[in-house]
C-alpha cells in the first residue's frame, strides 16, 4: 500500500507542472495586469509550479534505477527539444520544457540529495554550488554565461511560464537551481530534517533571487540566496563532523576564493 501511495504522490508531483502550465497558457491572455505586476506574475508562476512539483514528487520512495532512467530520458528529451522546438510551437514547446526540467530536477537533485551520507554535507555543498554558480553567471566563458545570452540554449534550460495579459512568456529559474533545490529536498527527507523549514529556505530563496533579478534588471545566480537561506534556515547542517571538518573547510575556502575573485574581475570590467 506504501509503496502505492509513493507511485501515485510521484506521478502528482511531475504532473503538477503540465496541467497547471497548460492551464495558465489558456487563462494568461484573459487576465491583464501591468507590465511590472504580469513579469511578477509570470516569475511567481514558474517558480510556484517548480517548487510544488518537486515538493511532492521528492519523498516519493522509487527504486534509484527508476529516477536514473528517468535522467537518462530527459536529458535526451531535451536535446529533441532543441533541435525540433520550432516544430512543436510555443505552448507545447513551453509545456514539454516544464514538463523535462522538473522530471531531470527530480531524477537527478532528489537522488543525490538522497544518497548523502551525513546532513552536515549540505552546508559545503551549499557553498561550492553558490560560488559555481557565481563564477558560471559572471564569468564569459561560463555556462550560466552562455546560456543567458543565449535565446535558444535559455528556451529548454530554464522554466517558462505564461505572462498575464499576453500570449508570451518568459523564463524563471534554469535547469541548476531546479536540481539544487531538489537536492536539498532529497537531504532533507534521507536524514529526516524538518520538510516545511527545508521548503521554506528554498522558498525564501527563490523569492530572494526573484526580487534581486527584477531590481537590477539581470540574471542574478539564484543558487547564492537559495544556498544562504538554506545554511541559515536548517542549522543542524552546519555541524560538521570532525572527520569531515578539513575537507569541508577547503573545499569552501578554494570555492569562495574563485567566486571573490570573479566578482572581483567582473566588477573591474566596469
Amino acid at each position: 500500500m506504501s509503496e502505492r501511495r509513493d507511485w501515485l504522490r510521484l506521478c502528482v508531483g511531475l504532473l503538477c507542472a503540465p496541467a497547471v502550465v497548460t492551464l495558465a497558457l489558456f487563462a494568461a491572455p484573459l487576465v491583464a495586469l501591468r507590465p511590472q505586476l504580469a513579469d511578477l506574475a509570470s516569475f511567481s508562476g514558474a517558480a510556484s509550479v517548480a517548487l510544488m512539483s518537486l515538493v511532492i514528487a521528492v519523498p516519493a520512495k522509487v527504486p534509484m534505477r527508476v529516477a536514473l532512467g528517468a535522467a537518462v530520458l530527459t536529458g535526451a528529451a531535451l536535446g529533441a527539444l532543441a533541435v525540433f522546438q520550432a516544430s512543436l510551437g510555443a505552448g507545447a514547446t513551453l509545456v514539454a520544457v516544464d514538463t523535462v526540467l522538473v522530471v531531470l530536477a527530480w531524477a537527478l537533485g532528489g537522488s543525490l540529495g538522497k544518497s548523502v551520507q551525513h546532513q552536515a554535507h549540505l552546508f559545503p555543498a551549499c557553498v561550492v554550488a553558490a560560488s559555481a554558480d557565481v563564477v558560471s553567471l559572471l564569468s564569459p566563458e561560463g555556462p550560466s554565461h552562455a546560456v543567458a545570452a543565449s535565446e535558444r540554449a535559455l528556451s529548454v534550460l530554464a522554466i517558462w511560464f505564461p505572462v498575464p495579459g499576453t500570449r508570451e512568456s518568459s523564463p524563471a529559474l534554469g535547469v541548476g537551481d531546479l536540481v539544487f533545490i531538489a537536492f536539498v529536498l532529497g537531504v532533507a527527507v534521507a536524514h529526516q530534517l524538518d520538510y516545511k523549514r527545508a521548503i521554506a529556505c528554498c522558498v525564501a530563496g527563490v523569492v530572494l533571487a526573484g526580487f534581486a533579478a527584477a531590481a537590477l534588471g539581470v540574471a542574478v545566480p539564484a543558487l547564492v540566496p537559495i544556498a544562504a537561506a538554506t545554511i541559515i534556515g536548517l542549522p543542524s547542517i552546519r555541524k560538521l563532523r570532525r572527520a569531515d571538518r578539513r575537507a569541508a573547510h577547503v573545499s569552501m575556502l578554494v570555492a569562495g576564493s574563485i567566486a571573490v575573485a570573479t566578482i572581483a574581475r567582473t566588477a573591474a570590467r566596469f
